[in-house]
């Protein structure tokens, strides 16, 4: 069971890497938007998701407002308009947070 531990581990910290990278990656580009229009530009989570899935985005807001429209307009559109940058670094910084290894309580000496 360690070795598979380890491996799922080392995964998700893997992938809360790539994901605080996109975070940063999301602030430069609206830093530069920013610098650029003379006021501040912050990207939406909606419109970095429809950016990279624009035809998943697409049929869930369609499936979620014909199932639930109630959820999709008071919980979802409200994290939709989440900054991307925030959201991407919150995410990445969470799942290194699980990836780490647990440590022992404080008993008695291992000698």
């Amino acid at each position: 069971m360690g070795l598979e531990s380890a491996m799922l581990r080392l995964i998700v910290r893997f992938l809360g890497l790539l994901l605080l990278a996109g975070g940063f990656a999301a602030l430069i580009v609206d830093g530069t938007r920013s610098l650029a229009g003379d006021g501040l530009h912050v990207t939406p989570l909606s419109e970095g998701a429809a950016d990279l899935f624009p035809a998943q985005m697409k049929a869930f807001r369609i499936a979620l407002e014909q199932k639930a429209p109630q959820i999709w307009g008071s919980v979802v559109f409200a994290l939709l308009l989440a900054p991307l940058s925030l959201t991407l670094t919150g995410l990445g910084g969470l799942l290194i947070a699980l990836s780490r290894k647990r440590r022992r309580p404080i008993d008695y000496p291992l000698r």
